[in-house]
């Protein structure tokens, strides 16, 4: 009896030996996971938020600046190393172990303004440059029927986005077809009382009308959307994950740091580009905020 319980007690000893050792192996091999990552290198990406461009000093403002103010901003991220790229390069590099730039920086365009094509594609092709435009459906039905080219106010027809997308320079995003409103709701933010289903099926019934616009008219299907305004609310995540969407593009403002995480695309911060600023200020400070912080 006393020899029988000593294999009973050797034994349970060699099983909590055996567990403490695998546990032991499993410890290890997560440290050894959780050192890889931390010390994977870490990628800023700037992104500058524009909207339109202007020859009239009159409109300039928040969100509008002249054509001359962007060549002298694309000049300036130039001459400062950076190398523009756009959503597409960034669903690469998370995706695909594509290599970005050693200084990317992303350029958009919110609207789609006729101006898109005017001022900003043939400044583009000049420095060899990438910008990314997000549109609006509802504006782009009109133009396109109506047929105006005010400068100051129209937007791109179908014809005139087809031609971008067909372009080594301009990528097309969608922007909603009929949701960049403030009127019942701002953009696509929740309504009080409207339950998840109701709004899932608002959300698709306009965002997806927009993919099957954009490409029923261009042949190309966007990758990413834009948040009219901004305004977010903690459901539309999720719904626009299973859209398809591969990222979104925001307006919270922040260099966006990049660690092969697909999570970072979902929140892509920018900066909006105001007139009347001091540019080398303005841009030094913007594109080094982060890195001030994490002396």
């Amino acid at each position: 009896m006393i020899i029988k319980m000593k294999h009973i007690k050797i034994s349970f000893i060699i099983v909590i030996i055996t567990l403490l050792i695998f546990i032991g192996i499993i410890t290890t091999n997560n440290l050894y996971k959780s050192k890889t990552v931390s010390t994977k290198p870490v990628i800023r990406l700037p992104i500058v938020m524009y909207h339109q461009i202007l020859k009239d000093k009159k409109a300039w403002g928040k969100y509008v600046i002249s054509p001359d103010d962007f060549e002298k901003d694309l000049i300036y991220f130039i001459e400062n190393g950076y190398t523009t790229i756009t959503i597409k390069d960034l669903i690469d590099f998370e995706y695909n172990d594509k290599e970005l730039p050693d200084k990317p920086i992303m350029i958009t365009f919110d609207d789609g303004y006729l101006t898109s094509k005017v001022y900003v594609l043939p400044i583009l092709k000049k420095y060899n440059a990438k910008a990314v435009v997000s549109i609006v459906g509802e504006f782009t039905n009109k133009f396109t029927e109506n047929k105006d080219t005010g400068l100051s106010y129209a937007h791109m027809t179908w014809d005139d986005i087809k031609e971008l997308v067909n372009s080594e320079y301009i990528e097309i995003q969608n922007h909603s077809y009929n949701m960049h409103n403030i009127s019942g709701r701002k953009g696509i933010t929740k309504l009080k009382k409207e339950s998840l289903e109701d709004y899932r099926k608002a959300l698709n019934n306009d965002i997806l009308h927009m993919q099957d616009l954009i490409e029923k008219n261009t042949g190309y299907k966007p990758l990413a959307f834009t948040y009219p305004f901004g305004s977010i609310s903690k459901d539309a995540e999720p719904i626009l994950r299973d859209m398809g969407f591969l990222a979104l593009l925001t307006c919270n403002e922040g260099v966006n740091m990049l660690r092969g995480d697909k999570e970072e695309l979902f929140n892509l911060k920018r900066y909006n580009r105001p007139y009347g600023i001091n540019r080398e200020k303005f841009f030094s400070s913007k594109l080094m905020i982060e890195e001030k912080s994490e002396q």
